[in-house]
């Protein structure tokens, strides 16, 4: 039973973001900005760090293609660029220190890297007009803000879940 937790855990996860934005009161959050809730990567670069790494990046890739044929009409992208950024910062968690700081920074530049391939590879497409400042403005700050709150919430306990689970393995 205990085999089932962590992918039962990422599509609860996989099935609340997309009805985020729902749930949420539109009220809230300025109108203008673009609020891009990325819970499931961050929950995935937690496990490659603290669980284990061929595991992470097995659900980066599955995930990454569940995500590609749910919301985009481009397959591959995000299959490819969860498992890369998800393999980026566990790299960069063996190089520094894998603390529950150090991995949340680098998750949040993980989302940050993630964000701006998906907008590069569809300004190449010529799926978006937007200028870079604009995009950065209205799409990249309110995603860090967004999910920043997200891991001050859920990274600790998270890790410890992670942890117990490492150990009962």
């Amino acid at each position: 039973m205990k085999r089932f937790v962590l992918p039962l855990i990422l599509f609860f996860v996989f099935l609340l973001e997309s009805s985020f934005v729902d749930l949420v009161p539109a009220d809230i959050f300025h109108k203008e900005n673009v609020y891009v809730p990325r819970f499931l990567f961050l929950l995935i670069a937690f496990i490659t760090v603290y669980f284990n790494k061929p595991v992470g990046l097995l659900y980066g890739a599955i995930f990454g293609l569940l995500y590609d044929i749910v919301y985009t009409e481009v397959l591959g992208v995000y299959l490819f660029l969860f498992t890369l950024v998800v393999y980026l910062i566990s790299w960069a968690s063996r190089i520094l220190q894998t603390n529950i700081f150090v991995i949340s920074f680098l998750s949040l530049i993980g989302i940050f890297v993630l964000e701006f391939c998906v907008y590069g590879v569809n300004l190449v497409i010529g799926s978006t007009t937007i200028s870079i400042e604009r995009f950065l403005q209205i799409r990249i700050l309110p995603t860090l803000l967004l999910n920043s709150i997200f891991i001050l919430v859920f990274a600790f306990p998270f890790k410890k879940l992670l942890g117990k689970l490492h150990i009962e393995e």
